[in-house]
């Protein structure tokens, strides 16, 4: 095999005998033939380390060489000025370098699949979708977020929303990655506009999604041009249809194994959506039934219970489904709550609010379930789990838990039993799914999954309730509440949604206590970053939380007026401290910004 290779000439020939031996020969710049010195080679010389080692391929850098093994061993060898030998020696001169080949380490317990080189950085694709950089970082190619110029120890690269990626390609201070989907990301030197960005930023120092190309299959990178290849004809404004005409992309909210889900703008009168876009075409008939599933029953599941569906259509190989956006979701609301309350993760709840909210929210995912199981003819859903629950952040509605992703989702006839249909994800999936023989019971074999989750409790370990005596009758009955739901193996005794409501009663906690809570109608601080600020209650029943520019408030009993003192900027003054009144913009759930919000929340905004 011969292997030419550009930037400064050089070339490499692997005999294909059994005793493998490997020549070069060329230019030779910084040692990157590997012969223990830089000098120019006119006829092909043995480079006696790569000799014998069932080399198969090489990737070429600038003025440096990657050499790859039948065992996926990487070699490496010439110039290092940025690292991208994944060594630390002479990052940063252009006077030595690298003169024979060494292995990168750092991939031994790794199975690297591709290996693309840039000028002077490196990308490499793992067998599991996982993309490592490393090298010169001058113009953000190694796209870790920060400006250290020279990155020598592999650094796992992350992109928004787990995409898997299958393809890499480095261009000269510039890096790509094609997803299993067919999306790309690009970040590095943005100079000559090159990585396809609706912006003149010179520099991008993280990965972003190209939102106007999809179904790429292949890159190709010249000096400052970028050429791909895909299915999709973008110079036929006619092939666009209904989705590149009428919205805008803003983000990728998620992706799966059906479809991703953007956050999209419409162009006439700019109100936010979400669609929902499947690779229609290349799915499965079985994958295909599940996708119209998904469409068939948000159409007709048109309620307060269900994200709310407007439209779907497909077009270019690809069904679209158009929603109501709700960034968040349950699982955001779980992994954050205990931070928020200002608990270790792994400390049990023992916070009277926090009980509260999630009783809240508990209370609204039954509501929930209930439409479903409740519905003519009966809905099971298969797949209930966080990821599926969303958070609308209309502060007008009715409902603000909404369940989505009906892909698994089944009609029955009252107390018909499902068979030969494993489906749903594993963590949350009743056992008795396992046989096939199941029904709507196994919706509340997951609740309860996500009721242990919401209010910290195994029901796999032993549970003594000595916290906090206002919630230990309270924990008590949630605690054999979930137990029943969780009822196996004689599942059919497992109580229905509207039974565990109608207990509502009794494992959660009255407003009345909250209100009368010692910690209402009293002055109370918090820090909000570096700024100590004190919140004075005026007849308000509150509970404070924060975010950077806005002050959330829990008001579980009334909207009234908010005074903010807020401290003087010396530790010790006569001046009386400055008062701030606030009016009320409305209840909202989630988080905003970067910053952690509690949930469930009221939002008062600071006037002065």
């Amino acid at each position: 095999m011969i292997e030419p290779m550009q930037a400064f000439k050089k070339c490499i020939v692997i005999t294909p005998n059994i005793n493998q031996r490997v020549f070069g020969f060329g230019s030779n710049y910084r040692g990157c033939l590997g012969l223990k010195h830089d000098d120019p080679i006119l006829t092909p010389e043995v480079i006696p380390q790569l000799c014998h080692q069932n080399i198969q391929y090489f990737v070429n850098g600038y003025d440096f060489v990657l050499a790859v093994n039948d065992m996926n061993i990487i070699y490496g060898f010439g110039n290092n000025y940025g690292g991208q030998l994944a060594r630390r020696d002479y990052i940063g001169k252009y006077s030595v370098a690298f003169l024979k080949p060494k292995i990168i380490s750092h991939f031994n317990d790794i199975n690297i699949i591709k290996l693309s080189c840039g000028n002077q950085h490196t990308l490499a694709l793992s067998s599991d979708g996982r993309v490592y950089a490393w090298g010169w970082n001058n113009c953000g190619q190694i796209g870790c977020g920060d400006r250290y110029e020279y990155i020598y120890i592999p650094i796992e690269i992350k992109f928004k929303n787990s995409f898997k990626i299958q393809s890499i390609y480095c261009s000269n201070y510039s890096s790509f990655a094609i997803t299993s989907d067919g999306y790309v990301f690009s970040w590095g030197n943005n100079e000559f506009l090159q990585l396809g960005h609706n912006t003149t930023a010179h520099k991008i120092f993280k990965p972003q999604l190209i939102s106007s190309i999809n179904d790429v299959k292949t890159i190709s990178c010249s000096y400052n041009g970028i050429y791909f290849l895909t299915d999709c004809d973008l110079s036929d404004n006619s092939s666009e249809g209904i989705y590149k005409k009428q919205f805008i992309v803003i983000s990728i909210i998620g992706s799966g194994g059906f479809g991703t889900v953007f956050k999209v703008k419409h162009r006439l009168d700019d109100t936010m959506y979400a669609i929902k876009k499947v690779q229609f075409e290349d799915f499965s008939a079985e994958k295909r039934l599940r996708v119209l599933n998904e469409v068939k029953s948000l159409s007709k599941l048109d309620s307060d219970f269900v994200v709310k569906y407007y439209n779907s259509w497909i077009e270019c190989n690809y069904l679209y489904i158009q929603m109501k956006l709700c960034e968040l979701n349950l699982k955001t609301i779980l992994e954050n709550k205990a931070i928020v309350f200002e608990r270790q993760p792994k400390d049990h709840m023992n916070n009277v609010f926090e009980y509260f909210i999630s009783c809240e929210i508990f209370k609204e995912l039954l509501e929930c379930v209930q439409y479903l199981h409740e519905y003519k003819p009966p809905v099971i859903h298969r797949d209930l789990k966080p990821d599926n629950i969303l958070i609308d952040p209309n502060i007008n509605s009715n409902h603000i838990l909404k369940l989505c992703d009906f892909g698994l989702a089944k009609e029955t006839i009252s107390g018909e039993t499902a068979s030969n249909s494993v489906v749903g994800t594993s963590r949350y999936m009743a056992p008795e799914v396992y046989s096939g023989k199941y029904n709507h019971k196994s919706d509340i074999y997951s609740l309860n999954i996500i009721g242990g989750q919401l209010f910290d409790i195994d029901l796999q370990a032993s549970q003594s309730f000595n916290e906090n005596e206002s919630l230990k009758s309270c924990k008590l009955c949630i605690y054999e509440t979930l137990l029943s739901m969780m009822s196996t193996p004689f599942w059919q005794q497992r109580p229905e949604c509207r039974e565990v409501l109608a207990k509502y009663n009794e494992w959660s906690i009255d407003k009345t206590f909250i209100k009368d809570h010692k910690e209402f109608n009293s002055k109370c601080t918090v820090r909000l970053t570096n700024t100590q600020i004190q919140f004075e209650f005026i007849q308000c029943n509150c509970i404070i939380g924060f975010t950077i520019n806005t002050y959330l408030i829990i008001d579980v009993v009334a909207i009234r007026p908010v005074r903010v003192v807020l401290p003087t900027p010396t530790s010790v003054s006569s001046q009386p401290q400055p008062v701030i009144e606030c009016r009320y913009l409305g209840y909202i759930v989630g988080h905003m910004g970067t910053t952690h919000v509690p949930y469930g929340w009221s939002i008062w905004e600071c006037m002065g």
